[in-house]
């Protein structure tokens, strides 16, 4: 199967534990020894703050890291544009999940994939089981600040529509049987009704893979304490956490 060097989540862990927040500046203090990470809030079970706490997934995955290196950790969820925008004008951020594309390639220092995942099209009325398929469909919703957009225009797709909200991808999909929504095969569901109350998808075949990286700014840092880290975070993944 063709695999596109495109790179975003299937995150299935027993439990989510919570993570607290240490809501600090973007700018970490001279002599600073703590990872600074940044995110947005992403349904799912995935990672969002609640109160002073950051819960999820990924705040499970990375409290973890933390212990193993011995290196204290801090989040900011922000909106994803902001969160992508510090991130590159910043020597200290580290930011998740992040997919690498030609674009984006000489503008972030790439440092580890966090975990790769089965893309498919999703449709309330059938099944999608090829790209071909999936451009004769009236309508394809991808979701606003991933790759998703740019892997199927480059694959010849003139029917995207970009959405940001489960609301709207709820009201296209139940508003046609001729629309279809680009997302992670085993997060699909979960984003667009976790309860099934409103929406049931239909998973087509997988069309691509995807990793989504932890990354820094091009002008990153790099200390012991992020190689500690970082060390950690590929211990866990071949332990296959995020899965």
């Amino acid at each position: 199967m063709y695999r596109p060097q495109i790179f975003h989540l299937r995150f299935v862990l027993p439990l989510c534990v919570v993570f607290t927040a240490f809501l600090n500046s973007s700018e970490a203090q001279s002599g600073d020894d703590s990872i600074h990470l940044i995110s947005t809030s992403v349904s799912g079970g995935m990672i969002e703050q609640k109160g002073d706490e950051i819960v999820g997934a990924f705040a499970t995955f990375f409290k973890e890291a933390s212990a193993r290196s011995d290196v204290a950790v801090d989040y900011r969820l922000v909106p994803w544009a902001r969160a992508v925008k510090e991130t590159e004008h910043s020597d200290n951020l580290l930011l998740f999940p992040f997919t690498r594309t030609a674009e984006r390639e000489h503008r972030f220092t790439w440092l580890i994939p966090l975990v790769e995942d089965e893309m498919c099209f999703v449709s309330v009325a059938q099944q999608i089981k090829t790209l071909a398929q999936a451009r004769q469909l009236k309508r394809v919703l991808v979701w606003q600040g991933t790759s998703h957009k740019a892997f199927l225009t480059a694959e010849g797709f003139e029917n995207l529509i970009t959405v940001r909200t489960n609301k709207k991808v709820i009201e296209v999909l139940k508003g046609s049987s001729d629309a279809a929504f680009y997302f992670m095969c085993n997060q699909a569901q979960a984003l667009v009704d976790p309860t099934r109350s409103e929406l049931v998808v239909k998973l087509g075949a997988t069309i691509a893979h995807e990793a989504i990286w932890l990354v820094g700014g091009k002008g990153l840092k790099r200390t012991k304490e992020i190689d500690q880290f970082i060390q950690a975070v590929q211990s866990l993944k071949e332990e296959h956490v995020l899965k």
